[in-house]
């Protein structure tokens, strides 16, 4: 009897053992902030800017310094139209396609360890595609946020309501 618990136990394993795991174990993209997307040379001024007229609805960012003349993230700020005749770079591709849609959102159950289906993962924004970084805000179920900000990149100002962020995106080079 006990023979035959030991291979019915050791025939369990084998058959176990070739079933595919449950998704993907390795990221197709990483994501990046957008000062590390800049710094990297990924992103230049112009895209940044791009990026914040899509963010903002046409609308430009104007910080308001505290009393020492000095950028504060959590200071005051005003929304300007932008400037007369400002055409941004155009979103190429207008929208995302399903399969990247589908590897954006397994990075960030990946790199932020959600452990989410990806059908409670969202992307909540795109705002366009620049030399290989898709720049977007996501959203996922239960996201805990926090109070918003100014961040300050390459002389771009981005205004957010919370402590969510436009992420770059970016694919692994293979």
């Amino acid at each position: 009897m006990i023979k035959k618990l030991i291979v019915v136990g050791m025939l369990l394993v084998m058959a176990l053992s070739f079933l595919p795991a449950c998704g993907p174990t390795e990221s197709p993209g990483a994501f990046y902030t957008l000062q590390e997307a800049y710094d990297n040379g990924w992103l230049t001024a112009e895209d940044l800017r791009s990026i914040a007229y899509y963010h903002h609805g046409g609308q430009k960012v104007i910080p308001i310094p505290d009393s020492n003349g000095n950028f504060n993230p959590y200071g005051d700020f005003s929304m300007v139209d932008e400037e007369e005749g400002y055409a941004p770079l155009p979103k190429n591709p207008e929208v995302l396609s399903a399969e990247t849609e589908k590897q954006i959102k397994q990075t960030m159950n990946l790199q932020y360890d959600l452990k989410y289906k990806l059908k409670d993962i969202y992307i909540k924004k795109y705002n366009g595609t620049y030399n290989d970084c898709i720049a977007v805000m996501m959203d996922y179920k239960y996201m805990r946020s926090h109070s918003g900000s100014l961040i300050l990149v390459a002389d771009v100002a981005f205004a957010f309501g919370s402590s969510n962020r436009i992420k770059i995106w970016k694919e692994n080079e293979s």
